[in-house]
């Protein structure tokens, strides 16, 4: 059950980065990302109100691991969303898939069990991260992409293990922490700090798909947080990592994005990884 959960989260979250980085491409990527959250955040306290008038709130802890979540998701969706904007999907989204490792590399700190095969596998997607990224270190394309894509998977590995540990006092009230957070800090970073939310911004036509955008991120955090009760963490942060490969079919298929051959050798090494390390 938690692998299906993970493997269904990884879907929904690639979905939702597909939609989230075409409307990066033309409005400001904080102001996407904002915009989409709000939205998700007034669905989750829609649930999180019921669940608290049927069965209480949850203890201290709970709040604190939501909280951190919400920062380092908040934080990795902006410099995903304006890597997606300036750089290749079938590039961008393998690399801030590596967030993963940050998780994996806590649950063995912590107890998970790392066999050689596991071992590969994390060797394999780091190193076909590096090929992905080729041309952009040679000089020949801009580095912003890369760069704003390893951030983004830093923030997303500390988000999925602030998010695990949230999950333990409940998905629910971890994820409307998690949002209330996130956004918080976004409107903040509109506001106070305005050159990093230069640009245009979404208009009435696009806020349907900013909603969609929002709750797709939402859910996949929402299963996630379920799979990572139901197996354990460096398992299920793994699966849920998978989600570059709906990107990369949306980008394939809706984009026609072409890449080039060291790059697609590099993706393909880097999921090659991310496969060994889930068998």
């Amino acid at each position: 059950m938690g692998a299906l959960l993970a493997l269904a989260s990884s879907v929904v979250w690639g979905s939702a980065d597909f939609g989230g980085g075409l409307f990066s491409k033309r409005l400001a990527p904080v102001r996407v990302v904002a915009a989409s959250q709000v939205g998700s955040l007034l669905v989750m306290s829609v649930v999180f109100a019921g669940q608290l008038l049927t069965s209480g709130g949850p203890h201290g802890v709970t709040w604190l691991w939501g909280m951190g979540s919400g920062v380092a998701n908040a934080a990795a969706l902006t410099c995903l969303y304006a890597g997606l904007s300036v750089g290749t999907m079938g590039v961008v989204s393998p690399i801030a898939s590596l967030g993963a490792v940050v998780p994996v590399v806590i649950g063995l700190l912590t107890g998970d069990t790392l066999t050689t095969v596991v071992g590969v596998g994390l060797l394999l997607a780091m190193g076909g991260a590096v090929l992905a990224a080729g041309p952009e270190f040679s000089g020949s394309v801009s580095r912003l992409p890369v760069v704003l894509a390893m951030c983004a998977a830093l923030g997303f590995g500390m988000s999925l293990y602030c998010l695990h540990r949230a999950a333990d006092g409940g998905v629910v009230a971890s994820l409307w922490a998690m949002r209330l957070v996130s956004v918080t800090e976004l409107l903040l970073v509109w506001r106070l700090v305005p050159r990093l939310a230069a640009g245009a911004s979404p208009g009435r036509r696009d806020l349907p798909g900013l909603f969609l955008v929002g709750c797709g991120d939402l859910a996949a955090a929402g299963l996630f947080g379920l799979a990572s009760q139901h197996a354990e963490v460096s398992l299920a942060s793994v699966l849920a990592s998978l989600y570059p490969v709906a990107t990369l079919l949306l980008a394939r298929f809706v984009l026609h994005e072409r890449m080039r051959p060291v790059q697609g050798a590099g993706v393909a090494i880097a999921l090659l990884g991310v496969v060994l390390v889930v068998s």
